[in-house]
């Protein structure tokens, strides 16, 4: 086990699949991701309170309805970090949309580019500009 096992590829991790998301409506959630900010709704099962949302690359986001009183709520800094070739021109429409803010677009202490914004729910998203780097 553990420090005995020979080191491989086999097993390490490889990418982000998937980040969950708590909201209090999922069908106003599928339409503000959807419409605002432009995500391809993969699949919804409104039985479940589920819905998978993508961008053009990397992980899917997936919302899941929660009631009053589960163990996890919405409003919650997710940990997400989302890319942009241009943090101004995504503040600027997003702005434009009625998407709140929380950190407008600066320069943190690494030297990025960044802004956070939340959405209907008060889930916090952070987005960080990539001048053209994958």
């Amino acid at each position: 086990m553990g420090g005995e096992a020979p080191e491989s590829e086999r097993g390490r991790l490889r990418r982000v699949q998937q980040v969950w998301v708590p909201v209090s409506d999922l069908g106003a959630a599928v339409e503000d991701y959807t419409e605002v900010l432009r995500f391809t709704l993969v699949r919804m099962d409104a039985s479940s309170g589920i819905a998978e949302l993508a961008l053009t690359e990397g992980a899917t986001v997936v919302l899941f309805a929660v009631k009053e009183g589960d163990e996890e709520q919405p409003g919650i800094r997710t940990g997400v970090v989302f890319a942009t070739e241009s943090i101004y021109d995504f503040h600027k429409e997003m702005v434009d949309e009625g998407v709140d803010f929380s950190l407008k677009p600066m320069r943190d202490p690494y030297g990025r580019l960044i802004a956070r914004f939340t959405d209907s729910d008060g889930n916090e998203y952070e987005v960080v500009e990539i001048s053209g780097k994958k």
